[in-house]
């Protein structure tokens, strides 16, 4: 099936290991959009921790699907699509993290702003906008919606920690991470997944006709669901043995090899619906 949708990581993927949307992979990215393939960006970050630099020259009709997929921007309405944490929920998961692993600390990854609740190390949020340093939990004061829970473990977030994480949240959440430093919990049923499926559905395509690629253990699932999945170099193992495609690191621009492999294939995918411009 002729590829429709392109939905791609940030960190570690689409950008390259400095944090930056390099001028191949940029290029790239708007000769897909004008030979007519929708793109989507699901990443852990909130929409407040994107540069300009990075956010500005990605085509205006991409999708944003920030937190992990908990907040999703449609470029044809604008309003971000919500999804997550009861307060109460939230407040009685950092509880038992902290019951359970007293040396963990969390924080409250909101839309407007990311709250760390003692004893979370600040140098972990330094390049984080918008951070407000709570003493305990009974300080915040929360939305209807919390999107996600970061976790510090003070140690490297590999699988054991991700499952010791789960084991304590239990069916209440589901436990990933993102990168090396910390577990990210989401509500079952929240993810970049049900991201991607929210975006074919508004798109009218098939998850067939959609290729994913990224680098973190919070895209295995994203990869599994696409038609095709890609993934980086750099990726861990796990990773890279659940992918379709192991493309070159993300400091050799492999976006954009999977983009100029994907259009030398489809050279002419069928017209995605109109995008207004930003």
């Amino acid at each position: 099936m002729a590829p429709r949708l392109l939905a791609s990581d940030l960190d570690g993927t689409l950008l390259d290991s400095l944090g930056r949307l390099t001028d191949p992979v940029a290029a790239a990215l708007h000769q897909a959009h004008d030979a007519g393939l929708a793109l989507a960006v699901l990443t852990a970050r909130p929409r407040r921790d994107v540069p300009a630099a990075v956010y500005d020259r990605m085509p205006a009709a991409t999708y944003w699907a920030y937190s992990n997929g908990a907040v999703i921007h449609d470029p044809a309405s604008g309003a971000p699509h919500v999804t997550g944490f009861a307060p109460e929920q939230a407040l009685r998961l950092v509880a038992a993290l902290r019951s359970a692993h007293p040396t963990w600390s969390c924080a409250l990854d909101l839309v407007d702003r990311t709250l760390l609740i003692d004893p979370f190390p600040l140098p972990a949020a330094a390049r984080w906008s918008h951070v407000v340093r709570l003493r305990t939990t009974a300080e915040a004061r929360l939305p209807d919606v919390v999107p996600k829970i970061l976790v510090h473990t003070a140690t490297a977030c590999d699988a054991a920690v991700v499952a010791e994480a789960q084991r304590v949240t239990g069916q209440e959440a589901l436990a990933t991470a993102s990168g090396p430093h910390f577990v990210e919990l989401m509500p079952p049923g929240v993810g970049k997944p049900q991201a991607l499926t929210h975006i074919c559905v508004r798109l009218g395509i098939s998850l067939d006709a959609a290729v994913a690629v990224g680098d973190g253990l919070n895209d295995l699932a994203m990869l599994r669901l696409a038609g095709l999945g890609a993934t980086p170099a750099n990726a861990p193992p796990e990773v890279r043995r659940a992918a379709d495609l192991v493309l070159p690191s993300n400091d050799q621009d492999a976006v954009a090899v999977l983009i100029g492999r994907l259009l030398a294939r489809h050279p002419t995918p069928p017209p995605s619906p109109a995008r207004p411009t930003r």
